[in-house]
């Protein structure tokens, strides 16, 4: 029985290693479109920005600092539908980044950056559905207005109905596992839940119990009749 708790054990670590790569994490704004000068976003409907983190270290919301270098994808997703998608790669191309963002012991956001953007994006260093825009694109998490533009006809823009993409938590959402890659055609569920460590490791436990549980049964199954403990026997 002893053996079959080590192997149990073992496992459940091994099972705990495989799975102990970080995992990406996202928060998501929601605002309203506002004065857009691109007929495809249109004026009165949500859009939502995804800023997506990897500190490659961790793979919990819990009591987490995210600086400026965890950034690795941003997507803005424009309409109700989400049938207009900007993506762009922050690893690649590194965005101007303010402050940090953390988290508490129950994984709620405490802070947020005060900035996020980046401007003169050139074509090629990001991906765009359900628009054409012309480079060099601009977008911008600070609080202003415009929050996004292209340079068709100059400076072609739409505005947040708001002052902008607020940089407060009460704007953003919590932390939640985001899968994916980071592109305008993917899903557009841009934040989907992944398996998490604690989650692979109780599968991986469960499957080890149930291994331990089979190994008994066949054992007691092969007893001679008459040999069960003293206790078992009645009458």
């Amino acid at each position: 029985m002893r053996r079959l708790r080590q192997y149990a054990t073992a496992v459940a670590l091994a099972g705990a290693r495989a799975c102990a790569g970080a995992t990406p994490f996202a928060i998501i704004y929601t605002g309203t479109i506002s004065d857009s000068l691109m007929p495809e976003i249109i004026n009165g409907q949500n859009y939502t920005v995804t800023l997506v983190f990897d500190n490659r270290d961790d793979n919990t919301a819990i009591n987490q600092l995210w600086i400026g270098a965890h950034l690795t994808c941003t997507i803005w997703s424009m309409n109700n539908t989400g049938n207009v998608v900007f993506a762009q790669d922050l690893v690649a191309r590194p965005p101007t980044v303010v402050g940090t963002t953390t988290t508490n012991a129950v994984g709620a956001l405490t802070s947020i950056f005060t900035e996020v953007r980046d401007t003169m994006i050139p074509a090629g260093a990001y991906t765009a559905s359900g628009v054409a825009l012309t480079a060099p694109v601009h977008w911008f998490a600070n609080g202003g207005n415009a929050v996004f533009a292209d340079s068709t006809s100059g400076y072609r823009t739409f505005r947040d109905s708001g002052p902008g993409v607020l940089m407060n938590i009460a704007n953003w959402s919590a932390p939640q596992p985001f899968s994916g890659p980071c592109s305008a055609f993917a899903s557009p569920e841009a934040a989907t839940a992944v398996p998490t460590l604690g989650e692979w490791t109780m599968a991986l436990l469960g499957l080890a119990t149930a291994v331990v549980g089979a190994r008994r049964l066949r054992r007691h199954s092969r007893q001679p009749a008459g040999t069960g403990h003293p206790k078992q026997i009645r009458g």
